[in-house]
C-alpha cells in the first residue's frame, strides 16, 4: 500500500473533524503471514494544539479510515505531547491487502 493513501485518508478525517495535520514522517515496513500480506505502519504527524484535534485523536481508530483496497486492521495514538502550541501524535497501525 503506498504511504500516501494513508497519510491522505488521515489529513481528510482530521479535516473533517475540523483539524489540520501534517505528517512528519512515516515508515511502512512489509509484513506477511500465511494468509494476509500488509504493511505495519508508524507515523508521526502534528497540528496546533486545539480541542478538535484532541478530540480527533482520542477517537481514532481503524474504523474511522476508508482504505479502498486495503483493510486497515489496526490504528492506535501511542504516543502524544504538546510544545509551543502544536501537538505532535505517534500513530501506529496494520493496513492488510484486501482480496
Amino acid at each position: 500500500m503506498s504511504a500516501g493513501r494513508l497519510q491522505r485518508a488521515l489529513a481528510r478525517s482530521a479535516a473533517r473533524a475540523g483539524a489540520t495535520v501534517a505528517i512528519e514522517r512515516h515508515r511502512a515496513v512489509a509484513w506477511h503471514s500465511a494468509t494476509f500480506t500488509g504493511d505495519r505502519h508508524e507515523l508521526v504527524l502534528a497540528g496546533r494544539s486545539d480541542p478538535r484535534l484532541d478530540a480527533w485523536l482520542d477517537s481514532l481508530d481503524a474504523d474511522a479510515l476508508a482504505l479502498p483496497g486495503h483493510v486497515l486492521a489496526e490504528l492506535r495514538v501511542v504516543a502524544r505531547a504538546r510544545e509551543s502550541g502544536a501537538t505532535h501524535a505517534r500513530l501506529e497501525g496494520v493496513t492488510v491487502a484486501a482480496g
